[in-house]
């Protein structure tokens, strides 16, 4: 298996709860039929002011609080979204629908634990539910566990047995106990029913690929990224294909394509190094075995770290180091979640809140969280440098005088630090800007 993704599949199934209404309905009942009118219509800003406004009239409208919450998961706003799903809930707990949807949220913000608890929840109270079944799947699948996801699987497609991307998501999670067997039979059964979809066709050619089958794996593979051009674990292993038939031009480009969309891609690199000497473009050749040489010290000082983090899974400090060689090679995605991580593991690791309301502060995110880690870090190991950090965010918050105090104070603590004074002129700048 060589995409952990999950195949599209209708596992963020957002339903609104439909109410009736009529002539003699109360002014909420009104806004709330408007609003679900604006949603059909794709007019979201349009529905969140008719709910806001049921809302304000009824305060207890579950109904009006859940639909609010829906439109703003389907926005990516998560946590309005949890606060009127939430709200609805504790003002009925019968609201079905809701309740998946709120799951669902926190499968996408990757709260998998609580995510897993809802659906079986869920499941005991609508047992028939596809929804809800497929939803547990996924969960299970993206917390990696993979025996339960398989049963969840299968559950869902005695419901719905043409499912196609349940199929290629049960053939993933079989792949990834090393059931090449099962994982070839759903693949297969799932491109019976949509011959083109992308990750059946690429998992599927991958693993002929690794078998050696390289007349089967071909086929596969162009389809895939032929449906699906942004591909790129596909086309690499397109690549590995055409070199092994000894179309050397073909995977060379291919290789290169996959270096335009994944740049640090390591063994791209390496193979193209590989099919340039072969067509005897020499200087091109090794400019790509010195692109891979570089790309693989990083790789292994990745692997290092993230070896280490295995090692000492309850150590906070491992984390904390993992996401400094992030942060260093510009994975701020990765840098961010691994001292989050270090954070759930000690919330008094002032490095790392420190590491982290710097990230905050490069990314422009999160600045308000940035300002409270920054001061608590100090709080808890009184060095300069958090104060530094401190004033950093304030500064990106707006609030100069208290950039100011924070600097001047670690530049009292260490009076020759340039960094420190860099700081000082950086807000010192933005006055001038802002004059």
């Amino acid at each position: 298996m060589f995409q952990k993704g999950l195949s599209s599949i209708v596992f963020f199934c957002v339903v609104f709860v439909n109410t009736a209404w009529n002539a003699a309905a109360q002014a909420p009942q009104e806004l709330y039929a408007d609003g679900m009118q604006a949603v059909r219509q794709g007019r979201y800003q349009q529905a969140l002011q008719n709910l806001q406004r049921a809302v304000a009239l009824q305060p207890a409208y579950a109904k009006a609080h859940a639909a609010m919450g829906t439109i703003y998961l389907q926005l990516g706003d998560f946590p309005e979204s949890e606060k009127a799903l939430t709200l609805a809930l504790n003002i009925n707990p019968n609201l079905i629908q809701a309740e998946a949807n709120l799951a669902a949220l926190y499968t996408r913000t990757k709260r998998l634990d609580d995510a897993i608890r809802v659906y079986q929840n869920l499941i005991r109270r609508q047992p028939e539910s596809l929804q809800v079944r497929l939803g547990i799947a996924s969960a299970y699948q993206q917390a990696e566990r993979f025996p339960e996801a398989i049963e969840a699987y299968l559950e869902s497609l005695k419901r719905s047995p043409n499912l196609a991307a349940a199929m290629t998501n049960l053939a993933s999670c079989y792949e990834a106990v090393e059931d090449d067997a099962q994982a070839v039979r759903y693949y297969k059964a799932a491109l019976a029913v949509e011959p083109n979809l992308p990750m059946a066709n690429g998992n599927l050619g991958a693993i002929y690929q690794e078998q050696g089958e390289l007349d089967k794996a071909l086929p596969l593979l162009e389809t895939a990224i032929r449906q699906n051009p942004q591909f790129t674990a596909a086309r690499y292993r397109l690549g590995l294909v055409l070199t092994k038939k000894r179309e050397f031009q073909r995977a060379a480009a291919e290789y290169q394509r996959v270096i335009a969309q994944k740049r640090d891609h390591v063994g791209a690199y390496y193979n193209l190094a590989q099919a340039l000497f072969r067509l005897k473009k020499r200087e091109e050749g090794k400019r790509a075995m010195e692109a891979y040489h570089r790309l693989n010290e990083i790789a292994q000082e990745i692997d290092t770290r993230e070896r280490a983090t295995l090692m000492e899974p309850s150590n906070p400090i491992q984390q904390y180091r993992l996401g400094l060689v992030y942060a260093k090679y510009g994975k701020m995605t990765e840098a961010i979640s691994a001292f989050q991580a270090a954070l759930e593991l000690d919330a008094n690791a002032h490095y790392a809140l420190n590491g982290l309301a710097r990230l905050y502060i490069l990314q422009k995110i999160q600045l308000q969280d940035a300002v409270t880690y920054a001061e608590k870090a100090f709080r808890l190991s009184p060095a300069p440098q958090y104060l530094q950090t401190l004033a950093l965010a304030h500064l990106q918050t707006g609030q100069r005088e208290k950039a100011l105090k924070a600097i001047y104070t670690a530049i009292e603590m260490e009076p020759k630090n340039e960094a420190f004074q860099q700081t000082l002129a950086q807000i010192r700048e933005s006055d001038e800007k802002t004059k």
